[in-house]
């Protein structure tokens, strides 16, 4: 199925560039528009509905590769919960602290993804378009950007190839600091916020955090930052609950603590896995009816919103739709292509 994916794509991109030019070439989105008007009106509706059964196809490989992932998971979890109970009821040896470290360390490691695109995020929840993948947390470990001053200072940070500037004014509480911060990051898909012990807590994407990792080149007019020296700032990862790396088991209340924890992240697992089980199974039948009735389209199209709430939004279907439309194809060579 994916061979025959690619395949697709590549006649795409041949076609495109052998097609002959006539004269003055149009506009693509006009272009386009006339490609369509050309194909036979039973034509276009058998392309849309190989077309949408392709993408139920495509959807249900991805909702599999999850759902193999959380099952996966959910047995490294189980078996943490089994051996830390263990250690929890006797005392703890060598082998039984090595074998908790080794599957704390695999669950932390574990990649779920298809196709490049991550499909559980580093808190081990299933990543949708209601359901953003969780962000990354710190603090900057020699700066508080939320102290007030009696004079203004202006703030200068880059990350990566990036920069912006923050005007902090003087005798301003840490509360309207902490928005002027949000106002200049949020181009920068950056937060800032400040936790109950009063410390700013910045948030970011993952690409961001792989950035921010080694510090944050920041400069200051000598109120929180030394005047004109640009210096690297060093930042301290705040660690969720829900990220396995933040789980303990050095002593008995760690232990009980990380016992609840794993507990709870199972329940949101099982409660993930029944989501994408109920959504895979509909739209199997969905598209099992699909070529039998017509009206049947119409239920695949509700059905194929539903799994793309539960899973990230996919290309292909574009990329089909510009197949269908710029290829003058027989209906044979579609069917080919799309199988």
């Amino acid at each position: 199925m994916l061979n025959g994916i690619s395949d697709s794509l590549n006649v795409q991109q041949r076609s495109q560039t052998v097609a002959p030019s006539a004269g003055i070439q149009q506009p693509q989105k006009e272009q386009t528009k006339v490609n369509v008007a050309s194909i036979p009106s039973h034509r276009l509706e058998s392309y849309n509905r190989w077309a949408k059964v392709t993408q139920g196809q495509h959807k249900i490989s991805a909702s599999q590769v999850a759902e193999q992932g959380l099952q996966q998971v959910q047995n490294l979890l189980k078996q943490l919960q089994s051996h830390s109970q263990q250690s929890l009821s006797s005392n703890s040896d060598t082998g039984q602290t090595n074998r908790i470290q080794q599957l704390q360390q695999r669950l932390s490691q574990l990649e779920v993804s298809y196709q490049g695109k991550p499909l559980v995020d580093h808190q081990l929840n299933l990543i949708s378009a209601q359901r953003p993948a969780a962000k990354y947390s710190f603090s900057l470990k020699s700066v508080d950007l939320a102290t007030v001053k009696s004079r203004d200072e202006v703030i200068n940070m880059q990350i990566g190839g990036e920069s912006v500037r923050v005007q902090l004014p003087a005798n301003t509480q840490p509360g309207e600091l902490v928005n002027r911060l949000n106002s200049t990051l949020k181009p920068l898909d950056m937060q800032a916020l400040r936790n109950n012990e009063g410390r700013i807590i910045f948030k970011s994407s993952k690409q961001q955090w792989q950035q921010i990792q080694a510090g944050i080149l920041m400069t200051g007019q000598g109120q929180r930052l030394p005047a004109g020296d640009v210096r690297t700032i060093k930042v301290s990862e705040e660690l969720s609950w829900q990220d396995p790396r933040e789980w303990r088991f050095d002593s008995p209340t760690d232990l009980k603590q990380t016992i609840a924890k794993i507990a709870k992240t199972r329940h949101k697992v099982e409660s993930q896995l029944q989501e994408l089980s109920n959504a895979n199974q509909q739209l199997q039948q969905q598209l099992h009816r699909v070529n039998q009735r017509k009206d049947a389209t119409l239920e695949l199209e509700s059905t194929l919103t539903q799994v793309a709430s539960l899973m990230q939004s996919s290309p292909f279907s574009l990329q089909v739709t510009s197949l269908m439309a710029q290829a003058n194809l027989s209906r044979p060579q579609v069917s080919a292509l799309l199988s």
